[in-house]
């Protein structure tokens, strides 16, 4: 489907006029009010709002995760609500990432927990041949998807958090792995829910500056939520969400610039359609 006239080639996601409500008990809670927003390639949006105003709602319906009970979603010109459940799920997969601050079970390795999803899509790439061309494609891809796990690690300052588990880890570092989870796929969207919440001010802004420099290198859309003013700061856009309502705030200007670029692209073939930004990747 081609991308609507009037908008940008380079625009990822539209919401229109999206409405969403809940129920708590007897009350209807309405968390979104005919909300417009748009993100583009290389764009960092931030949503800015209290704990409890709409945030996850927001960023759910823009993955698909939720259908709002109003309006209209689009991601590269493709209506969501004309997708098959299929299709939604190959978009998750492939497209459009999400990254929390929950984190994995408990027990998992945080390259594993980088590595799995995209090993989930490995039949895409291993369909044809006898079983022994099979193994080989297998084997590759196996390669393939470390490497690119092992890259995002190395990209985001988290080498050394591979073989960790989530609950030995200091906030920061969680917040480091989840953008890695985020990235490692090469998505056309990133979706990060509340993942500046637990740090301090200094490295809230440490993180939007390295989100930002990687939305640069790579031309990934990034919609985030934050609940604190000071985590825009480096951010392209503000849409403030209060009382259902989305607006956008005025942008402060940053005082710094981004982390700069670092490391050698490299490119892996077969797990989604960026490069990343890595130092020595090897593979697992």
């Amino acid at each position: 489907m081609g991308k609507p006239r009037g908008r940008s080639t380079d625009e990822l996601l539209r919401l229109t006029d999206v409405s969403k409500s809940y129920r708590r008990g007897p009350q209807e809670l309405e968390v979104l009010r005919g909300a417009n927003l748009h993100v583009r390639a290389g764009e960092v949006v931030c949503v800015l709002a209290s704990r409890g105003a709409g945030k996850t709602a927001l960023l759910r319906i823009a993955a698909g995760i939720e259908s709002p009970d109003s309006g209209d979603v689009s991601f590269e010109g493709q209506d969501l609500a004309a997708c098959s459940d299929a299709q939604l799920s190959r978009l998750r997969g492939e497209r459009i990432a999400w990254a929390g601050k929950r984190g994995p079970r408990t027990g998992v390795q945080m390259f594993d927990y980088i590595a799995n999803p995209m090993l989930a899509w490995s039949g895409r790439g291993v369909q044809s041949g006898n079983w022994i061309r099979r193994w080989q494609q297998s084997r590759a891809y196996r390669r393939t998807v470390d490497e690119r796990a092992q890259a995002a690690l190395e990209r985001v300052g988290a080498a050394g958090c591979g073989n960790e588990h989530w609950e030995t880890m200091s906030d920061w570092e969680r917040a480091l792995v989840e953008l890695a989870h985020a990235i490692a796929p090469g998505p056309a969207l990133v979706l990060l829910d509340d993942v500046t919440d637990n740090l301090g001010g200094i490295e809230r802004k440490d993180f939007i500056g390295l989100v930002r420099a990687i939305s640069r290198e790579l031309g990934m859309g990034v919609l985030m939520s934050v609940s604190d003013p000071q985590a825009t700061l480096l951010s392209d856009r503000i849409m403030a969400l209060d009382g259902g309502r989305l607006t956008e705030a005025p942008q402060r200007p940053a005082t710094e610039e981004p982390p700069p670029s670092r490391g050698n692209v490299l490119e892996f073939p077969g797990v989604g359609s960026a490069h990343l930004e890595a130092g020595h990747a090897s593979s697992s």
